[in-house]
This record gives C-alpha cells, sequence and structure tokens, in this order.
C-alpha cells in the first residue's frame, strides 16, 4: 500500500508530464486524436432561455442575432448540435427565404422557411436538428442566425417590409459532449481550472481540512473564499466544506506540517507559506490547489500571496516568501464601486475593449455596469450627473435614427442621431433616481420612477433607420456603426454617505456596511468555537458573495468566537451559525424582530402583510409579536443596530437548526433570491422570501448641517410648519426692528 501510494504521489508531483512539452494553455488540438487513458465525457444541454436569450425575433429591420456559449479551458468539445424551433412568416417565398447559421463566423447550415397556410398558424412551430462542427469551437463562442427574406418576386422589394420575419423559440436547444483534457500541473493556467472564467455555472469549489480547523486556518479559507467570489462575479459561488476526504473534483486543501489529510501523509513537510497545484491521486483529471504552511499562520501568507502574487506564479510550486500591504484601504475605494473622489469615464468600467460598441442590424445594446455605494444620499438630488458622448456612423438627410438610453430596463432618454453626428456629440444629462433607502415609510405612496440602485445596467441601444424614396427606391443598409465614448463620464463626488439602517437589501446587494472598507478592516465576524461543517460552508459563502460584490478579498476582517473577550465598540458585526451565549448578550441591548432558537420561533410583523397593505409593512403601531413552535426548515438574516456603538451595526445569520443553513447558503447564491432581501429582517423556508420592515431605525454617515436638518424634519411636517412660522415671525421682528431704528435716525437727522 505504501508502495502504492508513493506511486500516486509521484504522479501528483510529475503534474502528467506526458503532455507537459506539447500543451499550451489555449492548445487543445493535442487531445483531439487521443489520450494516454480514456477520459472522462460528459454531456450538457442547454435551452436559448437557460444562455440568456428569451427566444430570438429576427426581421428585415434586424436580421440577424446570437446565441453565445462557453467551453472550459479543460474540456474539448467532442459533438455540437443545435435542435432548432423556429416559426415564420407566412408572407415569405420558401424558394427565396432562408435562415443562415454560423458558428464563430463560419457557415455552418442553411435552414430553408417553412410554406405556410393562413388557416393553420397555429401549427408553425418547425423543429430541426442542426450538426455543428466541433473542432471550431473555442472558449468563448457564437451562433449567428441570420434571416434572408423575400416576400415578393418582383423587382421592387422593401428589405424592412413588416411581412419579414423569423422567430426562434426560446425552447430551442445547444447540445454537446465534452471530454475532459489533463491539463499539466502549472500555476501558470490558475485559477484555470478550479476557476474558469469561461465556465458561466455556478462555482462550486470544495475547500479541505484534516479536522475541524482552527479560527487561524478558517481566516485563511474564508480570504480565498472572498477572492474566488470575486473572481465568480455574478456566477455566484459555494464553498462545501471537507474533512480528511479525496474530494472528487477540482478542490482546495489547506494543511500544515502537523495537520494533513490522510491522503498527503507522506507529502514533503512545507518549508514555508507555499501554493502546489497537484493532480487528484484518484480522479487524474482534476486538480487540487495546496495551501502549506509549517504554521497556520503561514497558511494566510499563501493565501495571501495568492490573492496578490498570482501574475508572477509559474511552475508547480510557489514559496512565498513575505507579503507587505503598501497602503490600506481606504472607505469606499472597493474595486468594483463607482469611485467617490473624482468622476470616472466609461473606459474604466470595461469589461472587454469592445463593449461600448454596436453595429448595424445587431439586437444587442452597448451595456455597462454601473455599482454604487450602498449609502450614497440621494435625497432631493435631480439624479446621477453623466457627460454622455457618442458617435455613429451618420444617417442620410432623411433617415430618423435614434438613440435610446435606459436603466435597469427602464427607459430614461432617446436622443436622435443627425446627419452630423460623425463627430463626437456631448450630451449633459442625469439618470433620475429615487432614495434607496430601504425603510423610507414613504416609499410606498411614491410615485414610480427611475432607481439607480446599487448595481445598475446602463443600456445604449442604436437604432438605425433607411431612407425610402417612393414606392421602389429605398437606401441600401449596412457599415452603420455606433459608439459610445469610453471618454463618457459619471461623477458622484459631490454625493454624501448617508443611510438608514437597518437595511438587508444594502448587505444583500453591496455587502453594506461591512464593505464600507474593501478589505473589512472595520469588522468583526462571530461564529461558534466549535463550528460544524456547514456552519463553516455557511462563513465561506458569506465570504464569498461579500468579495463579489467589492471585487476584492476580505484580508483584515477580524474573525472571533463567540465564547472570546471581545472588544466590539469600532466595529460592524457578522454573526454566523449559532451562538446562543453571544446572542444573548445582544439580545440584552438590542432588538430583534426575528428571533429562532430550535423550535421556538418569534417574529414581530405588521399586523397586514401583502396587498393592498403594504403601507402597514412600516406602520409599527398596526404590529404584533407572535412566539411559536414549529419544526420546519427555517432560516433569517436579521439585521440591527450595534449595542455597542450607535454608528455600528450588526446583521446576524441564524437558522432553525444546522441543516437549515443551507436555505443561507442557496439564497446568497441565488441572484432572483437575492433582489428579495430586503427591510431588517428577511425569513427564509424552503419555497419563499419574507420581508420585515419593523424595528427602530437608526442612520449612519454624515451630511451638512443644513441638510441633515431639513431631511429629518421632512418627516414631521407640522413641525416643519411651526418652525417655518417661528422663522418668519424672528425674521420679521428683525426687520421691523431695523427699519424703526432707520426711521428714527432718519427723523432725528431731519430735526
Amino acid at each position: 500500500m505504501n508502495f502504492i501510494r508513493m506511486l500516486l504521489l509521484s504522479t501528483c508531483l510529475a503534474g502528467m508530464s506526458f503532455n507537459s512539452s506539447a500543451f499550451k494553455p489555449t492548445d487543445k488540438t493535442v487531445f483531439a486524436q487521443g489520450y494516454p487513458e480514456q477520459a472522462p465525457v460528459t454531456s450538457h444541454k442547454f435551452t436559448f432561455e437557460q444562455l440568456n436569450r428569451e427566444g430570438i425575433r429576427l426581421s428585415g429591420a434586424l436580421p440577424s442575432s446570437d446565441v453565445n456559449f462557453t467551453n472550459r479551458i479543460d474540456k474539448i468539445i467532442k459533438e455540437l448540435s443545435v435542435k432548432l424551433k423556429h416559426t415564420n412568416s407566412p408572407a415569405l417565398l420558401s424558394q427565396l427565404s432562408h435562415i443562415k447559421v454560423y458558428l464563430n463566423d463560419q457557415l455552418m447550415a442553411i435552414v430553408p422557411v417553412t410554406p405556410l397556410e393562413y388557416d393553420k398558424v397555429h401549427q408553425t412551430l418547425t423543429e430541426q436538428t442542426l450538426k455543428l462542427k466541433p473542432h471550431l469551437v473555442r472558449n468563448y463562442n457564437t451562433i449567428r442566425f441570420e434571416l434572408i427574406g423575400h416576400y415578393t418576386n418582383e423587382f421592387c422589394e422593401d428589405s424592412t417590409h413588416s411581412s419579414i420575419w423569423a422567430e426562434l423559440d426560446k425552447e430551442s436547444t445547444l447540445k454537446y459532449k465534452a471530454q475532459q483534457i489533463a491539463l499539466k500541473s502549472d500555476l501558470s493556467h490558475f485559477p484555470e481550472p478550479l476557476f474558469d472564467e469561461f465556465d458561466y455555472a455556478k462555482l462550486s469549489l470544495p475547500m479541505v481540512f484534516a479536522g475541524t480547523p482552527s479560527k487561524t486556518a478558517t481566516q485563511a479559507a474564508a480570504i480565498l473564499s472572498s477572492w474566488f467570489g470575486a473572481r465568480a462575479d455574478w456566477r455566484g459561488a459555494s464553498f462545501p466544506v471537507q474533512y480528511d476526504a479525496i474530494p472528487k473534483d477540482h478542490a482546495v486543501i489547506f494543511a500544515t506540517n502537523d495537520t494533513k489529510p490522510h491522503f498527503l501523509a507522506d507529502y514533503p513537510d512545507a518549508e514555508g507559506p507555499t501554493v502546489e497545484i497537484i493532480a487528484n491521486p484518484e480522479f487524474r483529471y482534476k486538480k487540487l490547489l495546496l495551501v502549506l504552511g509549517r504554521t497556520e499562520e503561514e497558511l494566510i501568507t499563501a493565501v495571501e500571496g495568492i490573492a496578490l502574487g498570482l501574475p508572477v506564479m509559474t511552475g508547480r510550486t510557489a514559496v512565498i516568501n513575505d507579503v507587505f500591504h503598501l497602503k490600506p484601504r481606504e472607505a469606499y475605494d472597493a474595486p468594483r464601486w463607482l469611485r467617490t473622489d473624482r468622476a470616472v469615464r466609461f473606459g474604466e468600467l470595461l469589461d472587454y475593449p469592445t463593449q461600448l460598441q454596436t453595429t448595424e442590424g445587431s439586437d444587442q445594446s452597448v451595456k455597462l455596469d454601473v455599482r454604487l455605494p450602498p449609502d450614497l444620499f440621494t435625497w432631493r438630488t435631480d439624479g446621477l450627473p453623466i457627460d454622455l458622448k457618442y458617435r455613429f456612423t451618420p444617417p442620410t438627410d432623411k433617415a430618423i435614427s435614434r438613440l435610446n438610453m435606459s436603466i435597469n430596463n427602464e427607459f430614461i432618454q432617446g436622443f436622435t442621431l443627425t446627419p452630423e453626428g460623425g463627430k463626437s456629440v456631448v450630451s449633459e444629462l442625469k439618470i433620475p433616481l429615487l432614495s434607496n433607502d430601504d425603510s423610507d415609510k414613504d416609499r410606498y405612496f411614491s410615485v414610480p420612477g427611475f432607481k439607480a440602485d446599487i448595481k445598475n445596467e446602463l443600456a445604449f441601444k442604436f437604432l438605425f433607420s433607411t431612407e425610402k424614396e417612393g414606392f421602389c427606391t429605398t437606401s441600401a443598409r449596412g457599415g452603420e456603426l455606433g459608439v459610445i465614448d469610453d471618454d463618457s463620464i459619471i461623477d458622484i463626488s459631490d454625493f454624501h454617505h448617508y443611510i438608514a439602517m437597518p437595511n438587508l437589501h444594502a448587505f444583500a446587494q453591496g455587502g453594506f456596511p461591512f464593505t464600507k472598507y474593501a478589505d473589512l478592516s472595520e469588522t468583526s465576524v462571530i461564529f461558534p468555537s466549535n463550528p460544524s461543517r456547514l456552519e463553516l460552508e455557511t462563513l465561506f459563502t458569506v465570504a464569498g458573495h461579500i468579495g463579489k460584490t467589492t471585487g476584492f478579498p476580505i484580508f483584515n476582517a477580524d474573525l472571533h468566537y463567540a465564547n472570546e473577550n471581545i472588544d466590539l465598540t469600532g466595529k460592524d458585526v457578522l454573526i454566523i451559525g449559532e451562538v446562543e451565549n453571544f446572542m444573548a448578550q445582544m439580545n440584552e441591548q438590542s432588538q430583534l424582530s426575528v428571533l429562532l432558537e430550535q423550535s421556538t420561533r418569534e417574529i414581530t410583523q405588521a399586523v397586514y402583510d401583502g396587498q393592498p397593505y403594504d403601507y402597514a409593512l412600516a406602520n409599527e403601531d398596526a404590529a404584533a409579536t407572535v412566539s411559536l413552535s414549529s419544526y420546519g426548515p427555517l432560516a433569517a438574516i436579521v439585521g440591527f443596530q450595534s449595542p455597542f456603538n450607535t454608528e455600528r451595526s450588526v446583521v446576524s445569520i441564524m437558522a432553525n437548526n444546522n441543516d437549515d443553513l443551507n436555505l443561507i447558503n442557496n439564497t446568497l447564491t441565488d441572484s432572483g433570491k437575492l433582489s428579495q432581501i430586503r427591510g431588517n429582517a428577511t425569513i427564509i423556508n424552503p419555497y419563499k422570501v419574507h420581508n420585515s420592515y419593523l424595528g427602530e431605525r437608526y442612520y449612519i454617515g454624515s451630511l451638512p448641517p443644513f441638510t441633515y436638518i431639513w431631511f429629518h424634519l421632512s418627516e414631521h411636517p407640522l413641525i416643519l410648519a411651526i418652525l417655518t412660522l417661528l422663522t418668519l415671525l424672528i425674521i420679521s421682528f428683525v426687520l421691523w426692528r431695523i427699519l424703526s431704528a432707520l426711521a428714527k435716525k432718519r427723523v432725528e437727522t431731519q430735526e
């Protein structure tokens, strides 16, 4: 057995050298003709809806549309097909009309349109399976559909006629088989294959320990989880915890010289903070990232080396000599947030070089993600100021082309594209918004409007029209381009930071208040002294969620056991798991609207919950406290003011029992459920998310004195009216005294 173990380990250390000389990071052709042994093959099937296309409509005005899919670096596509469900206009001539299908700009198939009978329109859906060439597949792939439509044999034909259309159903499917590739064990690939940016699925990355990790080892894993969470971004990331077991997938192993999983018992001791990538000794097509150290403190150094020194890591092993943080993080400097100290160019927000450009005939808008600090104070402001610059191919004198701008799918403003538009056009505008105060008592009576939220999508749609002169004369289309200039500017540097708390929407979408400092340098995380596997998994999932919102690892978060003597005066507090003694101390000094203790549950809730009585959710006079016993799955996220500092906040993540923490983990990695988290308490069951807006509000941040006074008096119109009247009386009295003195002086002068 020892011989077999050493043989397996030597295979890991060799990094599968059988292909190391020929393999390049983006070159998969070396594996096209076969493998030294049979590699795993998996089948995949995605509907167009799952690929973010809610059906595709092709028309004469917009004849082309795309469906995109990706391929991981450690897989090669062996079979590829599209099952196309489509229908077309009955007016199209089948002998002249067709749909061209391209894979990465290579023509793959011609799909004829189907002659339709007008009395059988309900039977028009046609299915066809198209075989595509798998050797053309790259990491990022585009399947393009282009409609060639004709409705008449006559010489005169309008290419944009309304009768020219075809629709591809959202249930059309993309199917392929992918064979695993045995990558070389080299940190040059990292973070692939553990995380692949071309894999759009949620990241699930196991964290493996020899046993229950210490607080220091837990902190190292939390930092690495936040780094992977930042990489995963919108995909979401979960981190299952395993003890002393060989994982079946890509995974991270934490080990010191004294605490190693059994399958690494004979692995050489670390000589310092070390990062290594090896092949899984039992599942050879999977990789293990080893985070090693002589002591547990060196595990943190190794993780920091991964997060900060990745660009210069090559080979199988990297030993971290030292990590020195040049400058501590400042407030509101999260890499994914819009800067608050100066104006920001659109060019600084790009994910790829051509993001701000679109072409004629494309149904895609120019899109830009804008993330705002959650506590941005927007009360009584006109909106977010933007200096928008755009360029476009000049239309003809009689053609009317437009540029439409929207935020979060809500229209903001439209611009007419004039023939002089070959030069850059500058428009000063503001994005209308409403206060993002999640606990504003008047929010249910506000007129619906445009709202710049914490995470926003700016979209710009260029609409190029054609010029038609008479029945038979239509100008030819083609070559039209629209570009949003990367020197366009958005500026929030004049806004203040002030927000009503508790506000779980700010936590769910922006990790606030902990993310005010991106490295969580003013945050304390409290968790049980003997955490369960699921409590650790929840901690790592929350760390990944926070890393996603900021784009930066939580290097400086303080982790504490609940039974420690902790000074929390200057800290925001994040509580995870069952910490009954600590929560009892918190409960004595704070008001919780939700409390879960095994089968005993207590909630303070408004009398009415649901339309048309939503206003009662914020009416504390119409509330009641209910205590009951129940045994079904339940979890909650609760926010309240810190009893140790009125300027600080507490967010507690609790569950009815340990297994129910999975409800939290699933919610934090589900964008749909995450968007439902609001108020000061969110109760989660397996099917629904409920919110409570009750509880005492408090404010954090600062405002100029005059703005502060008017903002708070605005909630009390009677007091405001009385103060206004008193102010007028005082001003009138002062003016009367001044005028009386002037009149008396003038009379004395005349005498």
